[in-house]
């Protein structure tokens, strides 16, 4: 039965209050609210897809999934789905009509079209090869689907066929440009940084056999970059580690090995995090004289990376006027192992 709407607000605000205490939740009730929210349009979600849609860490949504359980507002049947109870607390009905969400793309917001599908098999097979993740490197492989629609948003970007470095490159993006490039028979410098040497090896490797001429040099961003790569390129394209530093120190590095002048593209992969670390991440981004100037939400998939909520955004900015450059080696923590070992990681929940 449906509450009266006084009623109603009133035991939602409470509940959406009381679930973000005892969860701690860094997004406060609004968290809460979007993730009722989610359930009720969509009918039904595994927990990982919920996580997904709502932009949290899958462990932050099961706690917040037990606390609302516990207050018989939820069911677990198959997936998560509005209980009776709420239903009736949020107003969904159980003839509400469907949700908005693009089934084409799934929220990514960008498609593979038909005619680029069959570059998917030998990506596939390229992605099996490569070295098992390395959590201390912040790891966490991108689906090969996610590095062919990240070559394909390039070219969208007009940023296929000019000089591109990628910063680390554990989920293949220079492979997957590789074989677009070849598909469109186009050109253009192409070069890897990277300081895994399981990865040099490995993109080494299939590069030469596919000749796609991608130069891999083992490289550790925490230092400057040499001659050959500094104020050498159009764009970057980087999916820096999970942390604020990581990405600032990967940016600045970035921007470094850009051409002088402005309107270079920056193109970045960062997961959803708070509000209070999403500014810093836009602080991280500006203060290295970038102008951002698209995000695409959940563009990104990955396997595992269940802090990120196995997504994460794309973010394309430009140089601006102001553009900066880093200075010497970089010391401080850069990886979330870093943090871990100074602040031991709490339980899990």
């Amino acid at each position: 039965m449906a509450l009266e709407p006084s009623t109603q607000h009133s035991a939602l605000s409470t509940v959406l209050s009381d679930v973000a205490a005892a969860t701690d939740l860094r997004e406060g009730e609004e968290g809460v609210r979007a993730i009722l929210s989610a359930v009720g349009r969509a009918g039904r979600l595994p927990l990982r897809d919920l996580a997904r849609r709502v932009r949290m860490p899958v462990p932050v949504v099961a706690a917040v999934r037990r606390e609302l359980e516990k207050r018989g507002l939820l069911d677990r049947r198959g997936g998560l789905a509005l209980s009776p109870k709420g239903r009736g607390l949020i107003g969904v009905q159980e003839d509400a009509a469907p949700g908005c969400r693009c089934p084409a793309c799934d929220g990514e917001g960008f498609i593979i079209p038909e005619a680029f599908a069959p570059l998917l098999h030998p990506l596939r097979e390229m992605a099996a090869g490569r070295p098992a993740v390395d959590v201390t490197l912040d790891q966490s492989h991108a689906a090969p689907e996610t590095a062919l629609r990240r070559a394909l948003y390039l070219r969208e970007c007009e940023a296929l066929d000019r000089d591109l470095l990628v910063l680390g490159d554990d989920d293949l993006t220079s492979l997957a440009v590789g074989l677009l490039r070849r598909r469109l028979s186009l050109r253009g410098r192409l070069a890897v940084a990277e300081v895994d040497p399981r990865l040099v090896t490995y993109l080494r490797r299939v590069s030469d056999a596919e000749e796609f001429a991608v130069e891999v040099v083992p490289h550790d961003l925490r230092d400057p970059f040499p001659p050959p790569l500094l104020g050498a390129f159009d764009a970057f394209f980087t999916d820096p580690p999970y942390t604020l530093e990581g990405l600032r120190l990967f940016v600045l590095r970035g921007v470094s090995a850009l051409r002088p002048g402005v309107g270079r593209q920056a193109f970045l992969c960062f997961g959803h995090k708070s509000p209070d670390e999403g500014r810093e991440a836009v602080r991280a981004i500006s203060d290295a004289g970038l102008g951002i100037v698209e995000m695409r939400p959940a563009f990104n998939r990955y396997d595992g990376a269940q802090l990120l909520a196995g997504v994460s955004a794309m973010i394309r900015a430009v140089t601006t006027s102001q553009a900066a450059t880093p200075e010497g080696r970089y010391h401080g923590p850069l990886y979330t192992a870093d943090h871990r070992a100074v602040h031991p990681r709490p339980p899990a929940l």
